[in-house]
Parts: C-alpha cells; structure tokens; sequence
C-alpha cells in the first residue's frame, strides 16, 4: 500500500512538470506557441566593396555580395542599386549590372546610381586611409520570408510524453512551404491565379530537382 501512494505520488509530480520538460526539451520556441511559424517583411542589405588593382573583386568579397543575394531571394523580385565611388568601381558596376541582368534581375528594378566621390583630406595618402576607400556599393531591397526555428533545441533529452516529443506540429511544415513560395507577397495577400500558373509552377519545381545549383556571380574580369 506504502508502495502505491508512493507511486500515485510519482505519477502527481511527473504529471505537473511535463509541460516544463517538454518546454526544456524544445527550446525558447516552445514558449511562443501561437505565434506564426513564418513573416513577411521589406528587408533592406548593403555591402560596400573594395576592388583589386586589376578592376576585380577578391573570393572574400564575392562570397559577400552571393550571401547577401541569396538572403535577399530571387534576383528578378529585388531592387538593386549601385553606387560607385570612384571611377574603377564606376566601370566594375556596369560589368556588375550586365551579369545581374543575365541572371535574372529584372532591368526596371537595378539602377547604377550617380558616382559619387568620397571626400579625401589634406594630409597625405595613408594606408589607413587606403583600405577605408570602397570602390562601389550595393543595396538590394525586397520582401523576404522570415521563419521561426522550428527544430527542437536538445533531441537527447527524455520525453514524458510521445506525442509532444517531435515537438510543435505543422511548424516546420509551415515554415517549410513559406520558403518556397515564389513570392513573399502571395502569403500576405490573395491573388487570382493566370492560365499558365500551374505550367511555370511545374517548371520552377523540375528546374529546382533536376538544376544544377549555380554561383549568382561568377565574372572574371582578368580577360578583359
């Protein structure tokens, strides 16, 4: 009898912290809990660059203007401005809008801006002063997908109960099918769909399987 009221007792106790494991056990999202699993916002992102003596960009900076494409979505729904500081990154940014341009980006969204020459001072040419002077600038705006972290934070750790250990159900998926929408606008607002929105779904769908994954930049201006 001893044994049993021990036991219901047990039983008492694990039953009042369950909800504090499982939320230990699936990390802050779990306390967010009817929030959405994604948003829809106007993301702004910069990068300023440096060019080469040759007119080039380095890997690094390369890697920097991919990223920031990339997070940016696809290239036809960004708006894209260039600013050139000097006279090199002037002739860099239409080498630069001619590939974006070829890859996608729409003509009426990118705009090479009026250069604009950086300000020097009196005092005599510094390397401080060398590796402060950008050549150009890129600004990209677009409304972007944002999803929450749906994963659960520590998977090793024991569940009180089966149906809550693969943690919020449908978020992953939510969050999942947000990022593939063509279209950050389409979750935000309706739109009728056209005659031959089913056929470019397919196409974006077998391009997306079958493609192959593609630098956005891969331009070598040592030929030029």
């Amino acid at each position: 009898m001893r044994i049993f009221s021990i036991s219901i007792v047990f039983l008492l106790f694990l039953s009042g912290c369950d909800h504090t494991v499982h939320r230990l056990r699936n990390g802050s999202s779990e306390a967010e809990k009817g929030t959405p699993a994604f948003v829809v916002k106007p993301t702004v992102s910069s990068i300023s660059l440096q060019l080469q003596e040759n007119g080039s960009l380095k890997k690094s900076a390369l890697d920097g203007v991919n990223a920031l494409l990339r997070n940016q979505g696809r290239l036809s729904s960004q708006v894209i401005r260039l600013q050139p500081y000097t006279d090199k990154g002037n002739v860099f940014a239409s080498h630069l809008k001619d590939s974006l341009l070829s890859l996608g980006a729409q003509e009426s969204k990118l705009k090479i801006l009026p250069i604009q020459y950086q300000a020097t001072t009196t005092e005599p040419d510094l390397e401080n002063d060398k590796q402060d002077k950008w050549d150009l600038s890129l600004t990209s705006e677009a409304m972007v997908v944002v999803t929450k972290d749906c994963s659960i934070e520590d998977s090793q750790a024991w569940s009180v109960h089966s149906y809550e250990s693969i943690g919020t159900l449908g978020c992953a998926n939510r969050a999942n099918i947000a990022q593939m929408v063509s279209d950050p606008r389409d979750l935000i607002r309706g739109r009728t769909l056209d005659d031959a929105d089913g056929v470019h779904a397919v196409e974006a769908m077998t391009r997306y399987h079958e493609s192959d994954v593609t630098p956005l930049l891969d331009i070598d201006f040592n030929e030029d």
